[in-house]
């Protein structure tokens, strides 16, 4: 029987992109309390590997299961349910340029119709001050450096309290100071009982913290 904290669970995968074959074998498991990094290259296929964790791009082969959800199997219909239970940091931020930071969080919060046990400013507050950059809510994201825009996302993807985080290249723009923060708050959510998964070619800014280690080679997980 399969633990019910594990989050993630794929047996030898198979991942392909207009015909081309970019992993394949891939096995591995992420549980709930566990970081993850997945080391590689740029270029070697941490975002397609990432892509499958969000049903962004179908496995061509092996098996995979996500929060409950089977992957060969998934529906279009069932993806926003999938989506809803994870928090997804992307390297490029992906924010709302005309929104300020507080109306971004709030976007997320509307769109999955969380319901916070406060107010949704004083909860928004305290997410800010959680990953760092507190006293933002009114800024918009131009105005921001690289690292508190990463801050930004990070809150985004678990502002809803997500039982999955994925973070592919999260620190990959940003100076040493900002990049080690972003990682230790990264680390820190997996001691809060979250699954965190984190695509990397940086491999010492993560060695800073307990975490197991997957590194792409010969186009599958080792």
């Amino acid at each position: 029987m399969e633990n019910i904290d594990t989050l993630v669970e794929y047996s030898d995968v198979a991942i392909e992109r207009g015909g081309v074959k970019i992993l394949e074998g891939v096995s591995f498991s992420i549980k709930a309390g566990e970081m993850v990094t997945i080391e590689g290259p740029i270029g070697t296929g941490k975002s397609s590997l990432f892509k499958t964790l969000y049903a962004d791009l179908p496995i061509s082969g092996g098996k995979a299961k996500v929060l409950g959800f089977e992957l060969g199997d998934l529906r279009k219909r069932h993806i926003p349910k999938l989506r809803s239970r994870m928090g997804i940091v992307f390297q490029d931020f992906r924010l709302f340029d005309n929104k300020t930071v507080s109306d971004n969080l709030k976007f997320v919060i509307d769109s999955l119709d969380f319901k916070p046990l406060c107010d949704t400013d004083e909860y928004i507050a305290q997410v800010l001050e959680r990953v760092g950059i507190p006293g933002k809510s009114g800024t918009f994201p131009h105005m921001l450096s690289g690292g508190e825009r990463q801050s930004v996302t990070i809150a985004r993807a678990i502002v809803c309290k997500p039982e999955l985080i994925i973070a592919d290249e999260p620190t990959g723009n940003l100076d040493e100071a900002s990049a080690l923060h972003i990682a230790e708050l990264l680390y820190s959510l997996s001691q809060e009982g979250a699954g965190v998964i984190v695509a990397t070619h940086d491999e010492n800014i993560f060695n800073n913290f307990p975490h197991r280690t997957l590194r792409i080679q010969d186009s599958t997980l080792k």
